[in-house]
């Protein structure tokens, strides 16, 4: 990704602190009042803390996560994560807050506003690629700490940042009236729903009371076991789960999971307009399936409902009535409800002609809710590209032309700062200069044309190449999927590259087959032995160049089939596979061993060589070859590919 000159690619530990520690200077008297921010307190909507908590200095200063004004809270578990979870802390007691320990906290310094550094973390794009760093096994998995110390953030100057922040407001402004406008149309349906039926809670219309057992036979679900056996899991067969209801709301799809015919019979199909609540994860959350589908043991269904109540009155009460049923839910961390405890609960039984009314109401009041879902796609989708161009300064463009001056002298400002921090600077707008002036290091002078006409991406596979190979000292072993995963995972290449997308492995393979085509990186062919049967294998690698290859055969090849076809017929050309690192674990450093000798057709001349033998140049092997073949040495040309 090429951005604006004024423009630094940061780490963003560069330019913030991660997870600070409580300083000394801010110990307070252990009677002190300061914030706590438990994770419930984060809307993971609009990114603000909406309800904070107070507690004495003395009560949270240990085994809690500390912060100061202006931090930036993150949350690093899943599903908070997933879900956007994080905030700006302000308004804090005493000017110290606390909080979950499932927080990361990034304290920015002078050089990044902290909501620029709150909106680049906000985005769905960083969320994917910290969900793929996740450690810990489970429902609970965290993002670790390394992961955003690895991280590189697009740095504007500070008046960019805060004209990107502005333009990003104005864009989420949209979706908060998007939400006021969800809220406001729940209001009115349960105006609408008081003004038919009355308090149901109270019950002040004296409608005739039910309990649950007595209007409907209630069944619990069931779940195949074992889970995730593919000859129960992964059919035809829909199957609820509590991410689907609360996706949904009240008419709900189960299309999370599903089942084979097999595992359709140990669990429990409902029937379409089935009216089934969760009893776990969610407790009392109530739907109407769209479709026949299977619910597991999470949930409740109830068949046979009686004539005089309509689903969508019962599903909507029931609703309404989930604070109050939570209250006898049971359990520790997911509390549930008991079939009985469901059994148990009394729902009102009003005229069949209100109930009808009110399904005529709420059918309505659906489809413009499913305009504000469209709508919110939508919007999604258009909050995402400006994120994009956000971050990428192409949003900013033609304001940054106006205010060039302005931007000058606030990026000698930032980098003076970044200076000062011991931070090594690379400005963006010499960022191809100086990619490809640390690509020319591995090439030589000879190449240099060569880098000009390489494709962004082939460009930056070359530097994450070399600079990974450089950290591993290790050729490349493209062949070995695992040692392949885990180059294409490794920051050096995900930095780098993640301007193009996510799983970009075949391209890569591809990338580096073209490089070492040009011959800007060697092919070799390393032996690898099965620890099972002991047989051997030859896979296909890549390496940087060693200084001796700067100038390659390929180059002579090229200006001899330029040249007119007065060549000598009785010269032989052969591309050669070396191998060095045989012959160093052999103690002969420095030399190689030969592993594959073919002719410009491809046709396979190894029988000339003995493959054991350590060579320790070009020169030794050609005169080998040339006795084999019983010519002069001269006659020979090799290229170590």
């Amino acid at each position: 990704m090429s951005l604006p000159e004024t423009w630094i690619q940061a780490r963003l530990t560069d330019i913030c602190e991660l997870n600070p520690r409580l300083r000394s200077e801010d110990r307070l008297t252990d009677d002190a009042i300061v914030t706590f921010v438990p994770m419930s307190a984060v809307d993971e909507y609009g990114g603000v803390i909406i309800k904070p908590e107070t507690r004495t200095f003395a009560e949270v200063a240990k085994g809690y996560t500390s912060f100061r004004e202006r931090d930036v809270l993150f949350a690093k578990v899943t599903p908070c994560m997933e879900n956007g979870k994080a905030a700006i802390a302000s308004n804090l007691e005493n000017g110290l807050g606390f909080g979950s320990t499932e927080f990361h906290v990034l304290r920015p310094t002078e050089t990044v506003l902290p909501e620029y550094i709150f909106s680049f973390i906000r985005q769905k794009a960083f969320r994917d690629r910290a969900a793929s760093a996740f450690i810990g096994t489970g429902g609970l998995q965290r993002v670790p700490p390394d992961f955003l110390a690895r991280v590189k953030i697009p740095l504007p100057t500070l008046p960019e940042q805060q004209r990107i922040i502005d333009l990003l407001r104005q864009a989420e402004a949209f979706d908060h009236s998007r939400v006021a406008t969800k809220e406001t149309l729940g209001t009115v349906l349960r105006e609408q729903y008081r003004a038919l039926f009355g308090d149901v809670l109270n019950n002040e219309r004296s409608w005739q009371v039910r309990k649950i057992s007595q209007v409907a036979e209630l069944v619990r679900g069931s779940s195949p076991r074992p889970q995730g056996d593919p000859r129960l899991f992964g059919g035809p067969v829909p199957r609820l789960m509590v991410s689907d209801v609360t996706r949904d709301g009240l008419w709900v799809n189960a299309t999370t999971d599903s089942l084979t015919d097999e595992g359709a019979k140990a669990s429990r199909p409902m029937a379409a307009q089935s009216v089934v609540m969760a009893v776990s994860g969610a407790p009392g959350l109530t739907a109407i399936l769209n479709h026949d589908a299977c619910i597991h043991d999470g949930f409740v269904g109830l068949r046979d409902l009686n004539a005089d109540l309509l689903p969508e009155f019962v599903a909507f009460t029931l609703n309404l009535m989930r604070a109050k049923n939570d209250q006898q839910a049971v359990g520790a961390v997911f509390r549930n409800l008991t079939t009985d405890q469901v059994k148990a609960m009394v729902i009102p039984v009003p005229p069949i002609e209100k109930q009808k009314a009110f399904r005529e109401f709420l059918l309505q009041w659906q489809v413009v809710q499913l305009g504000i879902a469209r709508s919110k796609r939508l919007l999604d989708e258009l909050i995402n590209e400006l994120s994009i161009d956000a971050f990428s300064g192409a949003l900013t463009a033609t304001w940054r032309d106006k205010s060039a001056r302005q931007i000058a002298e606030a990026a000698l400002a930032r980098n003076h700062l970044l200076h000062e921090r011991g931070t090594k600077i690379a400005l963006s707008g010499t960022a191809k200069i100086s990619l490809t002036a640390q690509a020319d290091l591995t090439v030589g002078p000879a190449r240099h044309w060569l880098l000009a006409e390489l494709s962004e991406f082939q460009r930056q596979v070359l530097t994450a190449f070399t600079e990974y190979c450089q950290q591993s000292g290790q050729p490349l072993l493209v062949e070995d999927p695992e040692v392949f995963a885990r180059f294409c995972d490794d920051s050096a290449v995900t930095d780098r590259l993640q301007a193009f997308g996510q799983s970009q492995g075949n391209r890569i393979r591809r990338a580096l087959s073209q490089l070492a085509a040009l011959g800007l990186i060697a092919k070799i062919t390393l032996p690898k032995q099965d620890t099972n049967s002991g047989e051997r294998d030859y896979l296909k690698a890549f390496r940087p160049l060693r200084p001796e290859e700067f100038t390659r055969m390929a180059d002579v090849q090229t200006l001899r089939k330029a040249l007119p076809t007065s060549v000598d017929p009785q010269r032989y050309y052969f591309e050669v596979q070396l191998d060095y690192e045989t012959s160093e674990r052999a103690g002969a450093s420095g030399m190689f061993q030969v592993i594959l000798v073919e002719d410009e057709d491809g046709m396979d001349f190894t029988h000339l060589v003995d493959q054991g033998q350590q060579y320790a140049s070009l020169d030794d092997l050609k005169e080998n070859i040339a006795s084999a073949l019983k010519v002069e040495a001269q006659q020979v040309d090799l290229e170590a590919v």
